[in-house]
């Protein structure tokens, strides 16, 4: 089910618009983020009613837009055609969120037939926005990005990524690896803000042991598209499977995949 060019054109104006106002809406309740009430889903995993009701509303304005297209999202679950589909991460970065560390952002992706078109994310606390399209590139606030190129390991900097689902024993494990290459190493709490950051330069690598489509799939098209290169997740895990994401600005993929086990594209 392929879309025409007219289609996804339509697509990616609306998108924007509709994560600006979204942005906007979560950045508000980040602000009155101490009235918020929250509820745990497991441990170390929150949710709060900022995020059931920017996803709500990403999934009003676009529902409106293009009624024949299907939704999958962190808080309300999938809805309609799954073979067109928007991939929704109200915010990626709750923990970071809720304790009031501007690390956070709001995610969309848009799948046709099993392959990311439209990837966008939102920093609405700096005012950043970046957006991919599938075949023309990444850009951050309308202008041209790209991936950095360390010539070495200790030139580089990974992040990591851990959530309480996964062995802690393969987190401390994988730090490790990267530490006795000399890789320099954050963990900040945003997978899909730490692909983001890959693509316009300010890091170069992710590994997370485990993540879902809504985490990952617009910031590895990001990173794709601003010339890094990317694990396969849709074809490994699909739209609701959970498996590790991983993403290398070029120059460090090798040794990105000797270490993770992981094939980068």
């Amino acid at each position: 089910m392929s879309l025409r060019e007219d289609e996804l054109t339509e697509r990616l104006a609306i998108a924007e618009a509709v994560l600006h106002e979204a942005g906007a809406l979560a950045l508000d309740y980040f602000r009155r983020r101490h009235e918020l009430a929250i509820q745990f889903k497991g441990p170390q995993d929150v949710v709060s009613h900022a995020d059931r009701e920017v996803e709500r509303l990403i999934r009003e304005r676009l529902s409106a837009a293009f009624p024949g297209d299907g939704f999958l999202g962190e808080e309300h679950g999938a809805e309609g055609d799954q073979s067109r589909c928007w991939v929704i991460d109200p915010i990626d970065g709750t923990q970071n969120f809720l304790r009031g560390i501007p690390y956070w952002t709001v995610v969309l992706a848009f799948v046709v037939d099993g392959q990311t078109e439209l990837g966008l994310t939102a920093d609405p606390l700096h005012d950043e926005s970046w957006v991919a399209w599938r075949g023309r590139g990444a850009r951050r606030n309308g202008g041209e990005i790209a991936c950095r190129r360390p010539e070495h390991p200790g030139e580089a900097c990974v992040a990591l990524s851990f959530g309480f689902k996964d062995d802690w024993r393969q987190y401390v494990d994988m730090q490790a690896r990267f530490l006795e290459r000399g890789v320099d190493m954050r963990r900040l709490g945003s997978t899909a803000l730490i692909l983001a950051h890959i693509a316009d330069g300010r890091l170069d690598v992710l590994y997370a042991p485990g993540n879902q489509s809504w985490d990952c799939l617009a910031g590895l098209l990001l990173v794709a598209e601003a010339g890094g290169a990317v694990g396969n997740f849709l074809s490994a895990y699909g739209l609701t499977g959970r498996g590790p994401t991983v993403a290398s600005v070029r120059s460090m993929r090798g040794l990105v995949s000797e270490l993770t086990g992981l094939e980068l594209l």
